[in-house]
């Protein structure tokens, strides 16, 4: 029973092999023609690369005992920049004072000299409502 098995499975995958392969042959008549050659050109033989056009090392790379040293330097720096920071006593304290200082220190704006008139004000806002205008329509 188990050699029946064996024959019909192997004779059913040949069939079935040999279907799929026609099928995939022959393209689908709602395929357009781009697509058609370019199933075509993926079918042509190409250029395969050789180990002979892998091209050379670069020679302007620093070596990888360069970059171990340049990363052990920042993290040295970073240890030593947080040991600082956290031997500075952080406090706020005389807040009000550093405001005053800083109150004094700002320059205020200009005093405004004179007031616009009526009448200045009425033309800024004609003039805004003319630009606001749509043009005409093309008839």
């Amino acid at each position: 029973m188990n050699g029946f098995r064996a024959i019909f499975a192997s004779a059913a995958a040949a069939a079935l092999g040999g279907a799929l392969a026609a099928h995939a042959a022959t393209p689908s008549p709602t395929q357009s023609p781009a697509t058609t050659a370019a199933i075509a050109e993926a079918r042509k033989s190409a250029h395969w690369p050789t180990f002979a056009s892998v091209p050379p090392a670069p020679t302007d790379v620093r070596p990888a005992k360069a970059w171990k040293s340049a990363v052990m330097t920042t993290r040295g720096e970073g240890a030593e920049l947080a040991l600082a920071a956290a031997a500075e006593p952080w406090t706020l304290h005389d807040s009000e004072g550093w405001a005053n200082e800083e109150r004094d220190a700002a320059t205020p704006p200009p005093q405004i000299t004179a007031a616009s008139s009526a009448a200045d004000t009425e033309a800024y806002a004609a003039a805004l409502r003319a630009r606001a205008t749509p043009p005409p329509r093309k008839r």
